[in-house]
């Protein structure tokens, strides 16, 4: 029985998407680590249906079928409070996609570093990791804390200047700009959008995370590079999150990080499967 957090929350619960059935050979080799590692802790699917009787040993968390169809929805359900909100009795959640592994128990001890975020460094340039690592962190395994992501969600803080969007809005309506009295009605909209702008009207943490899905970006780059704007939101340094997770270029990842084996890894079966052969439940 995993213990749980101080006061009323629980520390963590393993959240997994699965984007269909029937799962391939290496999303069954997944399931098995998180089976082996973290089977003795809250574990969710999430979806929008009934959980097919493989996975019945997951509770199911239902979310609208809007944010299944891609993954730009998906993106967009990562990037809500809405998803927090879900996961609100825990500390954390840790997101576990179905191209990760997993290679221990001790899924408590991150939660004690009391990382705001932590997924496996990106590489400067993934052609030459030689150059080093850039930032933190991949979201298909990572670590996150719910408390965090919402205040930083609630944050009132200007996302931008409230001149540079009430400019931005005021160019996007393009009607305005075939009337023969357009400068004015153009000035005396762009002023109207300033001031609401002013007010977080569309220039806040909760729209520029949105903003992130419509133009189709990943989820994570808002958690690693915008949110530590909005609110304290503590990330590790790549070395230290090393030990957490690799992704891309794992034998670099390996040598970097003094030839020990991370906690786990994400995209194993794209980057480099020989490498992670030896470690395969099979």
């Amino acid at each position: 029985m995993r213990r749980k957090s101080a006061g009323a929350k629980r520390l963590v619960a393993v959240v997994t998407p699965v984007g269909g059935m029937p799962l391939s050979a290496d999303e069954k080799i997944s399931l098995r680590h998180l089976r082996e590692y973290l089977g003795g802790f809250d574990r969710y699917i999430i979806g929008e249906q009934e959980l097919p009787k493989e996975l019945s040993d997951f509770a199911l968390r239902r979310f609208p079928a809007e944010y299944f169809t891609d993954r730009y929805g998906y993106n967009r359900l990562l990037l809500s409070a809405e998803f927090y909100r879900a996961f609100a009795r825990y500390e954390y959640v840790l997101v576990y996609q179905l191209d990760c592994l997993v290679f221990g128990s001790n899924l408590e001890e991150w939660c004690e570093k009391e990382w705001d975020y932590v997924g496996a460094p990106w590489l400067k340039n993934p052609d030459c990791p030689d150059e080093g690592f850039s930032a933190v962190g991949n979201g298909g395994l990572s670590l996150r804390r719910v408390d965090s992501a919402l205040r930083v969600l609630r944050s009132r803080k200007l996302a931008m200047d409230p001149r540079v969007r009430g400019e931005q809005e005021g160019k996007s309506r393009v009607i305005f700009e075939r009337l023969s009295s357009r400068s004015v009605l153009t000035r005396s909209m762009r002023g109207a959008k300033t001031l609401l702008h002013r007010t977080g009207y569309h220039n806040n943490a909760r729209w520029l995370a949105q903003h992130f899905a419509d133009l189709q970006d990943h989820e994570d780059t808002f958690w690693a590079f915008e949110a530590p704007r909005f609110a304290s939101f503590r990330i590790p340094e790549p070395q230290e999150a090393l030990a957490f997770a690799f992704e891309v270029a794992p034998r670099y990842c390996l040598k970097a990080n003094s030839g020990l084996w991370p906690w786990g890894c994400h995209a194993w079966a794209k980057h480099d499967r020989e490498f992670w052969e030896p470690m395969l439940l099979k």
